[in-house]
């Protein structure tokens, strides 16, 4: 394994190969709460995990972005995972060269081209002031997974964003979610996904789903959710060319009902309204991003 894959690990548990079950942190850079949550739980973690039950992978995402607390160095890490990056052998763009050794790690090293016994958690967060969700990937048991965290969750978005590796490996058989747990460089944020990592390594028997720990963590999760519509699908998605040239209005939240033709935010000095009726969700408050703002309605 050479110098550059090693730098993605934090930590690896376990020595039975039957199960192999990879977290991300900081696929985007300046989302350092994803790591902050694995590391906060690993001490923890280490006394309660059962080695023979199977593999963990703790992992960083884009490290040169996360070294820079920026989102990407040059081009959107989680907007690369399709075939004609991953087999590009151009080495000057720092995210290309971390995209390359992430699906060299996960890929070929851990996952050994088979998917089936393999789970994704892919952690994030995001520029609102509200709100937690899962976005599962396009398979049924990455339903069933997002379901059980007790937090909303909304289909249909990994198949709209192609180039997240959410979307690659799902389409692969992987199953796989995203878990959204709060405002960039909170502490909230922080403690909710660590919350939502002891929830899924319980629900995937990698430790005694009975754990006190395990069942707090879960309270936790559907106490934050109660006020929100749980079972959601995207209906539009405002892709941007050019980010600097968008501007989010002021006062929108994840969840925050929409009217159609509201007035959301100016672009290229024009102003965008909503194309329909339903909840917000990740609207753009930073300065970097390939996306204005979701619409999602309750499925």
């Amino acid at each position: 394994m050479n110098d550059r894959k090693n730098k993605h690990i934090i930590e690896q548990l376990g020595n039975h190969p039957a199960h192999k079950f990879i977290v991300i942190g900081g696929i985007h850079g300046n989302e350092q709460s994803g790591v902050s949550a694995i590391e906060h739980i690993l001490p923890e973690l280490k006394k309660v995990f059962n080695p023979n039950k199977g593999n963990i992978y703790f992992l960083k995402g884009n490290i040169d972005a996360l070294l820079k607390n920026e989102r990407f160095i040059d081009k959107d890490l989680n907007r690369l995972w399709l075939n004609k990056h991953i087999q590009s052998k151009q080495t000057d763009i720092a995210d290309t060269r971390s995209l390359r050794d992430l699906h060299e790690l996960i890929s070929r090293d851990i996952c050994q081209g088979k998917y089936d016994n393999c789970t994704l958690l892919d952690l994030h967060t995001f520029s609102a002031k509200s709100g937690i969700f899962c976005i599962p990937a396009g398979n049924q048991k990455s339903v069933e997974f997002a379901r059980s965290f007790g937090v909303p969750f909304i289909e249909k978005l990994s198949d709209m964003l192609p180039g997240t590796a959410l979307s690659y490996f799902g389409n692969k058989g992987m199953r796989a979610v995203v878990f959204e747990g709060g405002t960039h460089d909170t502490e909230e944020a922080t403690e909710n996904l660590a919350a939502g990592l002891w929830h899924a390594l319980g629900y995937a028997g990698l430790i005694d789903d009975d754990l006190e720990i395990v069942q707090e963590s879960r309270k936790k999760l559907i106490e934050i959710s109660k006020k929100y519509p749980h079972h959601l699908e995207l209906i539009y998605r405002h892709k941007l060319e050019d980010w600097q040239n968008f501007k989010m209005n002021n006062g929108y939240y994840n969840f925050k009902p929409v009217k159609k033709e509201e007035s959301l935010a100016i672009q290229d000095s024009q102003e965008i309204k909503s194309p329909a009726g339903g909840f917000m969700l990740m609207p753009l408050y930073q300065k970097k991003g390939s996306d204005g703002f979701f619409i999602v309605k309750e499925k």
